[in-house]
């Protein structure tokens, strides 16, 4: 009876890290100052999407704060995934096709404008 006690507290432990894993892995990106405005949430359903490959599209809400933040925002985080080498979904490829695929569709269904590019 006490190894059954002992192995399911071993069995929930490891679930609750593994829940935990992507959230720690997102906190631990490089998150680039121009995402500041994007918020804790959205920025792991990004996460989660771009780089473990849920196919849960975003909200509204999240796609205007992406698209406030702006493409060259987008770019330097996905950028920042890229080089520190996390775990991901696929090839480094499907990162960048999943990036450019959300920015794209939050782009084309958000009110809001992308801020002008720097000069």
């Amino acid at each position: 009876m006490a190894m059954l006690k002992n192995l399911s507290a071993l069995t929930i432990l490891l679930a609750v890290t593994i829940a935990l894993l992507p959230r720690a892995t997102f906190a631990t990106v490089g998150i680039p100052d121009c995402a500041k405005g994007v918020t804790g949430d959205c920025g792991f359903g990004f996460f989660k999407i771009i780089v473990l490959g849920d196919t849960s599209a975003p909200t509204d809400e999240c796609c205007r704060q992406l698209v406030k933040a702006g493409k060259n925002c987008h770019n330097q985080f996905v950028e920042s995934i890229v080089s520190s080498r996390k775990p991901i979904k696929g090839t480094i490829s499907d990162v960048y096709k999943r990036s450019n695929g959300t920015w794209n569709n939050c782009s084309a269904t958000s009110s809001v404008s992308p801020p002008e590019p720097a000069h």
